[in-house]
């Protein structure tokens, strides 16, 4: 009943219903959303995104990262020059810093997510949901629904598997019949940087002007201003605020 008190939409399911933990403290958002209007924010501080540009490898001398080989939109390579260089690619952390004899155990681990329209649709959760038993998470995203989880071991392989994307929408039907059109919903494969920890590396590395912010497995964005506020403060030579000792 307090489950249900808390979110109506979950007396689809009633009766299978064993309990609930409720965290009123944690909220779901939309990190496209948030990251678009970063972008523009630090564009207005002067910050320059090349867009459309393979990094290739680093160039490194003893002890420090003399540059960046880079191959832009034209074909053309270019070298690029910066005073510190950070680390944050993810998944594909590793192929760029093992070359230069830095090892980051960071593997990809590939998660699905299926998008719901729910336009006319009256039983769709509000709540951020996460069902424990199939490790499987829910977010109302206005009017879509979005359903995540899963984890697969598959290397860089991107692709999609329908068995996978039919568990989703099979899971989520069953709980919330009337949630919205599973018909035509639309599927999404990307890849977490897992670390056999799960927790994320952050700070600095043999070389002096090289640094990680990479690793955080399915907490990217959780963890998102946190990692950058530790990280900037290492870089200009601050104790962070937050102790990362862990990290």
């Amino acid at each position: 009943d307090e489950t249900i008190a808390v979110e109506p939409a979950m007396s689809s399911c009633r009766d299978k219903l064993k309990g609930a933990i409720h965290t009123p403290d944690d909220s779901s958002g939309d990190a496209r959303s948030f990251t678009l209007a970063l972008r523009d924010h630090a564009v207005e501080e002067g910050v320059e995104f090349r867009q459309n540009v393979s990094i290739e490898q680093l160039d490194a001398t003893d002890d420090r990262i003399r540059g960046l080989y880079v191959r832009n939109v034209s074909g053309e390579q270019e070298h690029l020059q910066a005073d510190a260089y950070v680390i944050a690619l993810g998944s594909y952390s590793p192929q760029l810093l093992k070359p230069v004899g830095i090892h980051a155990p960071i593997y990809p681990v590939k998660g699905y997510s299926a998008t719901v329209d729910t336009t006319g649709y009256t039983g769709c959760p509000v709540t951020s949901l996460t069902d424990e038993s199939r490790k499987l998470v829910f977010s109302r995203l206005g009017d879509n629904f979005r359903i995540a989880g899963t984890a697969e071991l598959t290397g860089y392989d991107t692709s999609i598997s329908k068995t996978r994307c039919d568990a989703l929408i099979d899971r989520a039907s069953e709980l919330w019949p009337d949630a919205g059109d599973y018909s035509t919903a639309e599927f999404w494969a990307g890849l977490r940087p897992a670390t056999p920890g799960n927790v994320p590396l952050i700070g600095k590395t043999r070389y002096s002007n090289l640094y990680l912010n990479t690793g955080h497995g399915t907490l990217g964005w959780t963890l998102s201003c946190g990692s950058a506020s530790v990280l900037a403060e290492t870089i200009s030579g601050r104790e962070p605020v937050l102790n990362f000792a862990n990290f």
